[in-house]
């Protein structure tokens, strides 16, 4: 598997699960990110920062920097994050 990290830490000796291996994280926490929200017509383009770190096509918590409102999107592979909720 190239190409891919371990999301938290382990230990030497254990085993490391399936679900703990993923794409290099794109963005880390903290980060201040370029958000993107699109729906019927309307498209909403704003900057927040990120609450947890992520790769490409991981669904992360981020804050509105404007409004501090928790929000749910996915990470595109340009480093924004695409809004869902």
């Amino acid at each position: 598997m190239s190409g891919r990290m371990l999301r938290n830490t382990h230990y030497a000796g254990r085993p490391i699960p399936f679900e703990a291996i993923g794409p290099p994280a794109l963005i880390n926490r903290n980060e201040i990110v370029a958000l993107h929200f699109q729906s019927a017509g309307l498209t909403i383009s704003t900057e927040g920062r990120a609450l947890e770190r992520g790769g490409v096509g991981d669904r992360l918590r981020i804050m509105n920097l404007s409004s501090r409102a928790t929000l749910f999107g996915f990470v595109q592979s340009d480093g924004s994050i695409k809004v869902t909720q």
